[in-house]
């Protein structure tokens, strides 16, 4: 018996170093940078490519995450990287963006396509594999550091903007951006000076969604070091001038100084937003209160647009625009169930 169990035990160790060595790999290549390439997957130890059949953000987002390169920003197909060769392993990919490898994910079987390589996949990384800010008073403002393939260095602020920021906050979970200062505003950083620039619309989750241009060699110093100052998620809300707390006039709490909210187009997605964070049930009415229920205080918040799915106001889509002239025709008012 014991002779038998050895044996086994042997052949269940052979079995998982074979499998060690001819484990699948992944990789990018002939995209110029680590982060970009045409999608390569080693099977069998042979390297074959991926039919673009079907391919979209959410495959190149499991690509991105398995290899540890920041989150997806395109996913050419096509060749777009040029055609592979050997085997094309892999077809009709559909991932739910989650999986922690591309085989984990739908597809035909190994090896079954009817693709050619003038078919192949690709992905561009957004290299992004960390955020923070660093050196504010606050957890929600601070000196921007962004870590790219495991180094740590400062944002140049040559072209950072409202909108930039404001994409930061919400992804950091930080509400919106009140302003974007550069000039070393929170201390000068270490390490590299990283030269990207920023294209968002100031809507995206991520600051690796946002379209990015690699400006390479530049005269920034620490001493141009980017920085953020968030909102911060709203120390809490209040309403104003009804029945009951579950109705009436929207007023934000923000830094400890009550404020209006308004809005020209405020609807039942932003109602609803409120109506969960106070805790009072759902929204029945979305509405701009009457000229006698107005406020007279500072303005907090313009133009929300929520989903109606976010937990607190701050984490809704805020207008940035500084130039956008509050009217107080356009406060704010919900009735929660």
């Amino acid at each position: 018996m014991k002779g038998h169990l050895s044996t086994l035990v042997l052949w269940l160790l052979l079995l998982t170093i074979r499998d060690i060595a001819g484990a699948d790999e992944l990789r990018l290549v002939n995209g110029g940078s680590p982060c970009a390439g045409r999608v390569e997957v080693k099977h069998q130890d042979q390297w074959g490519t991926v039919c673009d059949t079907n391919w979209d953000m959410e495959d190149a987002e499991v690509v991105c995450k398995q290899l540890g390169y920041g989150a997806a920003v395109s996913a050419p197909g096509l060749a777009h990287f040029g055609p592979g060769y050997g085997p094309i392993w892999l077809d009709n990919v559909a991932c739910h963006g989650i999986e922690s490898a591309l085989w984990h994910c739908g597809n035909e079987g190994w090896g079954q396509s009817d693709c050619g390589h003038g078919e192949d996949a690709g992905v561009t990384c957004s290299g992004y594999t960390g955020f923070q800010l660093v050196n504010g008073s606050i957890a929600c403002s601070g000196r921007v550091e962004i870590q790219v393939l495991g180094a740590w260095g400062t944002l140049c602020d040559s072209r950072w903007d409202l909108l930039d920021a404001n994409v930061l906050c919400h992804q950091l979970d930080c509400g919106f951006a009140v302003s974007a200062p550069g000039g070393g505003y929170f201390g000068k950083g270490n390490g590299s000076v990283w030269t990207d620039t920023f294209h968002c619309k100031g809507t995206e989750t991520h600051l690796g969604h946002c379209p990015v241009t690699a400006l390479g060699a530049s005269q920034c110093s620490h001493d141009n070091d980017a920085s953020v100052i968030c909102s911060g998620r709203s120390e809490s809300l209040r309403l104003l001038i009804g029945e009951s707390r579950c109705d009436g006039r929207v007023e934000i709490s923000l830094r400890g100084v009550w404020s209006r909210v308004l809005d020209d187009q405020w609807d039942m997605d932003d109602a609803s937003v409120v109506c969960r964070e106070l805790q009072c049930g759902v929204a029945e009415k979305a509405y701009n209160p009457p000229k006698s229920e107005r406020g007279t205080g500072p303005v907090g918040l313009r133009r929300v647009q929520c989903a109606g799915n976010e937990s607190n106001l701050t984490l809704c889509i805020i207008s940035t625009s500084e130039a956008e002239q509050a009217g107080i025709a356009e406060d704010v008012g919900v009735v929660c169930s």
